[in-house]
Formats: C-alpha cells, sequence, structure tokens
C-alpha cells in the first residue's frame, strides 16, 4: 500500500512539475526580501507596498484559470517551461535594474507563477489514483519548501552582495526550467480528457452529478480566503516590518522562510488525514491550531519567535491541498481549471485580504494589524463548522472512473 501511495515520486513528469513549483515559490517568497529593500529605498508606505504585492498576486491570479483551461486543452507543458521561464528573465532584471523597473518587473513576473500553479498541479493531481490527495499535498509541499528556503537565500545573498547577488535564484532556478524541458509532456489520453466524447447518456448523468453545490462552495470559499490571507499577510508584512526595525537582512530571511517550513510539514501532514478522514478534520485542526502562535510571535523574544512562526505555519498549511482536492471534484475531468480556479482565488482573496492589512496597518501600526490577522482562522473555523461533512477525498478515486474512448483523434 505504502509503495503504491508513493508510486508518483517515481514519475519523471511529476518530479519535473515539483521542482518546478519548488523554484517558482523561491522566487515567489525571496520577492518579499526586495521589495522590503525597494520601499525602504523609494519610500513607500505599507498600503503602497500592498498595492504592489496586490498586483503581483492579482495577476497571478487572474491568469490562474486562464492558464488552467489551456492546460486542460492544450497540455501543461509550454506552461510549465514557458512560466518558469518567464519569472527568470524578470527576476533577473529586477536583480540589476533601477528600483522602479525593478519594482516593475516584480510585478509582471507573478504571470510565470500563474501559468506554472495550474498545470503543475494537473500533472500532480493525475500521478496517483490512490493517493491523489497526498500527491498533490507533496507537490504542494515542494512549493512550500520553496517558500522556506528562498528568503533565507535572498537574504544571505542580499547581505553579502546587496542586490546584484539576487540573480543567484533566477541561475539555479534554471535547473527547473531544463528539467521540464526535458520531461514534461502534452498527456491529453487521460479519461478524463477524452470524457466528453462518452455516450450521451453517460455525459447527461454525469453533468446531473456535476451541479454546483452552494452549500459547499461557499464556505470552502470563505475557508480559502482566510486561510491564503493568513498566509500571504505574514510573508509579504513580516519581512517589512523586521526590516523597519532594523534587523539584518539574513535575520529577515528566515522569519519568512520558517513560517512556510512549518507550512510545508503541515501539508503534507493534512494531505495524509484528508485521504484518510475526508476534509474537515485537516481544516477544523488547522485553523484552530494556527491562533496562538500567529497571535504571539510578533511580540515574542527573538528565539521564541522563531519557534511560533513554522509552529503556525504547520497549522495554517493545513488545510492547503485538501481544498485544492476538493475543487477538482467540483470540476471532474477538468482538474487544471478547477486548480486554477481555486490557486487564483487563493492569491486573490490573500492579496486583497493583504491590502486591507497594509491598508489598517498605516491608521494601527504594523505590529497590531498583523496580530489583528488571528481573526482570521476563527472565521474560517465557523466556515468548517457550516461546510458539509460528506466528502469523497477521503476515498480513493476508482481505477476506471469511465470507460476508455479517443481523446480527439489520438487512440488510448
Amino acid at each position: 500500500m505504502v509503495a503504491q501511495e508513493s508510486s508518483f515520486l517515481r514519475d519523471k513528469a511529476y518530479i519535473a512539475v515539483a521542482l518546478s513549483h519548488f523554484f517558482v515559490d523561491v522566487l515567489n517568497n525571496s520577492r518579499t526580501l526586495l521589495v522590503a529593500l525597494l520601499a525602504v529605498s523609494i519610500g513607500l508606505s505599507n498600503a503602497q507596498v500592498g498595492i504592489a504585492l496586490l498586483l503581483y498576486n492579482v495577476g497571478s491570479a487572474l491568469a490562474q484559470p486562464l492558464f488552467g483551461a489551456l492546460a486542460d486543452r492544450s497540455g501543461p507543458r509550454w506552461l510549465v517551461v514557458g512560466g518558469i521561464g518567464w519569472m527568470i528573465a524578470l527576476y533577473g532584471v529586477a536583480s540589476i535594474a533601477g528600483d522602479w523597473i525593478a519594482l516593475i518587473a516584480l510585478t509582471l513576473a507573478g504571470l510565470g507563477s500563474g501559468a506554472v500553479h495550474p498545470a503543475g498541479t494537473k500533472v500532480a493531481s493525475e500521478s496517483s489514483r490512490q493517493a491523489r490527495t497526498q500527491a498533490t499535498a507533496v507537490f504542494f509541499t515542494a512549493g512550500q519548501l520553496g517558500l522556506f528556503f528562498g528568503p533565507i537565500l535572498a537574504g544571505f545573498a542580499l547581505e553579502a552582495l546587496g542586490r546584484p547577488g539576487f540573480l543567484v535564484l533566477p541561475t539555479l532556478a534554471m535547473l527547473a526550467l531544463a528539467s521540464g524541458w526535458r520531461w514534461v509532456e502534452n498527456d491529453l489520453h487521460r479519461p478524463e480528457v477524452a470524457w466528453p466524447l462518452q455516450p450521451k447518456a453517460a455525459r447527461s448523468e454525469d453533468s446531473a452529478q456535476r451541479r454546483i453545490p452552494w452549500r459547499t462552495v461557499i464556505p470552502l470559499a470563505i475557508i480559502i480566503v482566510a486561510s491564503s490571507t493568513i498566509g500571504i499577510a505574514a510573508i509579504n508584512f513580516a519581512p517589512k516590518l523586521f526590516t523597519e526595525l532594523g534587523y539584518s537582512p539574513s535575520y529577515v530571511g528566515w522569519t519568512a522562510g520558517l513560517y512556510m517550513l512549518g507550512s510545508a510539514g503541515g501539508g503534507i501532514i493534512g494531505g495524509r488525514l484528508g485521504d484518510r478522514l475526508g476534509r474537515r478534520p485537516p481544516i477544523f485542526l488547522g485553523m484552530s491550531g494556527a491562533i496562538l502562535p500567529l497571535y504571539f510571535y510578533i511580540p515574542a523574544p527573538d528565539f521564541w519567535r522563531l519557534l511560533l512562526l513554522p509552529l503556525a505555519g504547520f497549522f495554517a498549511g493545513m488545510p492547503h491541498s485538501v481544498l485544492v482536492i476538493s475543487a477538482q471534484r467540483l470540476l471532474p475531468g477538468r482538474r487544471a481549471l478547477a486548480s486554477g480556479l481555486i490557486l487564483g482565488l487563493m492569491f486573490f482573496g490573500g492579496a486583497i485580504g493583504s491590502y486591507i492589512v497594509g491598508l489598517v496597518a498605516d491608521r494601527i501600526g504594523l505590529a497590531t494589524a498583523l496580530q489583528g490577522t488571528v481573526l482570521l482562522p476563527v472565521v474560517a473555523l465557523v466556515a468548517t463548522i457550516v461546510l458539509p461533512a460528506a466528502d469523497q477525498a477521503a476515498r480513493p478515486a476508482p481505477e476506471h472512473p469511465r470507460p476508455p474512448t479517443v481523446s480527439r483523434g489520438s487512440q488510448l
């Protein structure tokens, strides 16, 4: 059973998209240190920093459903390869250009992230029928590890070499570009892609099962926006807070990275719980466990802060893959589109929430505003109670969900 569950780890395409996800999020989270430096250099307010981060995340969020639909139609290869290549180029520009050009390049780089996420999630979620949530969780864990290492590597590079030292990160990301080019293919020969060509009766029955269950969608959306705002606010504004307080770039990098290290571990545990118990237990446990460490990491002494941050990330990250799989099951056969929609909502909702945190911070102080995000897991807990308990995520998908068909001229 363990061998079956871990079989996706021997899939080269899976390894390629996981590596791409790792480096995409290395760049994504290292961006916060670069924006913090640019903000201090240019003299941006918290709200203006929020706008810059909002534009990055909104660009990525709005692009993800479109890129997801394209991945379902044409395959994931060029979205994975093109997305990481786009980010490498623009982060290279941001490393050496003037302040405002660097800020513009960082903002436009979000489109590359928007291309890789839904296409990579499609490949990951289709790599294992027996452990789909776990495979998706490990894929997201690769990204969260990137979110952990990104600011730490950026902190050391910026402290040692200044902004040009940031070039190290897009250079390392060339490894993901090469692996994606070599191993990711446009495999459209899966039953999930071919199902529209099934007999009419089968399509009608499946369409009836796919009617949108609003009693599930609305609580899920609330949980997604609340949980994503927690993480995006923490990784976007905590670096600015600690930079303003005079901490070194390396320490700031650790504070941003440790949160995501905890989130990576929480994502794996949440994925396993989702496969075994359904969606509600990992969501409820994650949101309830995040409350205390989220509130206390700001005023805590330096040593305790470095312990509380990964603990907050661990609990806040538990629901992530469960939420993605829940969304995919609302659109069977369109996993990349579903992934794009759910990840887009995460990025967009978290970006809007983070911008609101920035506005509030200009009035009451950044430290107080970050502590106030502790209200978000409480909101998510209420939505979890309302969320229907019935969930197929706890049961593996059948080996043959639909009979084999011919897919757009290609014979299975």
